[in-house]
């Protein structure tokens, strides 16, 4: 059966996606580092103290830590298959998250990497909530296998220019379970297109703040009618940002830049309404060592 190529989209679509459930956060937060899997218990209910099992393995014993960045590109693709896009391109990806044209060598490939580590991994969740996307007379256990991004993709000349286009073959499991437990928000594209040079880690770094953002918001919007969820702190620790876009090792002046970055990023979110203001909050020794923000 042939694929029709014809008519494939040329800009991304008008919102963007973050899946922010318990299991989406943890499986960009694994390191395989050349294990062949890594297995973890996700606590589904604060009442009932269900618990999930979560195993995460590579097809080869890769040394393969997911970023923010990975993170990115992964909200990036399933925006398209939500929007109804049965294929997508890599430059759409590279648009969605803010990137140009003119660093389409430098970003497409490191989008291209991105995708084929995320498709080299296989999930195994065995959920209750499997139950909900399967109806299944089988009540006792359900063990839910598939990669984290099932895609193929395919490079060619068009135009005297060279596409990778992405087929998206399933939703995969993280998707389906965070798609069925309606976890998923919605947010306009242009909150990812800050004036700033998008590079991975730039890119990263406003993805970070972006998603911790809307988080922050979201909880605090069901903190105001359920008297059990209690009101965050609307305060992001650089520490774990430098962790999520993993820069924990990084220079001083690296960090630094960073901060430059988050800056620039958190003036655009005032800009677009997002959030009223923010502060840098100093720790010891005059340090920088969070960001408070005014909802």
């Amino acid at each position: 059966m042939k694929c029709n190529l014809e008519n494939i989209q040329i800009y991304p679509s008008e919102n963007f996606k973050f899946a922010i459930d318990n299991l989406t956060r943890k499986t960009f937060e694994i390191c395989l580092d050349n294990n062949d899997e890594a297995v973890f218990e996700l606590l589904e209910s604060r009442v009932k103290k269900l618990k999930s099992t979560v195993t995460i393995s590579n097809q080869k014993a890769l040394n393969i830590k997911f970023n923010e960045f990975d993170f990115a590109v992964f909200n990036a693709t399933i925006a398209e298959r939500i929007a109804g896009n049965d294929f997508t391109t890599v430059a759409i990806i590279r648009r969605h998250l803010g990137g140009k044209d003119k660093q389409a060598t430098t970003l497409d490939q490191a989008i291209i990497d991105s995708l084929e580590k995320m498709a080299a991994i296989r999930i195994i969740a065995e959920m209750k909530e499997v139950e909900k996307i399967y109806d299944s007379p089988l009540k006792d256990s359900y063990s839910f296998r598939g990669y984290l991004l099932p895609t193929e993709s395919l490079t060619m000349t068009i135009n005297g220019q060279q596409a990778t286009l992405i087929k998206f073959l399933s939703k995969g499991p993280i998707f389906a379970i965070a798609d069925m437990k309606n976890q998923i928000i919605t947010c306009p594209q242009e909150l990812l297109e800050p004036p700033i040079k998008a590079t991975p880690r730039t890119i990263a770094i406003t993805h970070y703040l972006l998603r911790r953002i809307l988080e922050i918001k979201g909880s605090t919007e069901t903190a105001k009618t359920n008297k059990r969820v209690k009101s965050l702190r609307h305060t992001i620790l650089f520490e774990s940002l430098y962790k999520a876009c993993d820069m924990e090792t990084s220079s001083k002046i690296t960090k630094q830049t960073a901060r430059k970055t988050a800056e620039s990023v958190l003036k655009y979110f005032v800009e677009k309404n997002l959030i009223k203001g923010y502060e840098f909050e100093s720790g010891n020794a005059g340090k920088i060592r969070a960001i408070n923000v005014d909802l």
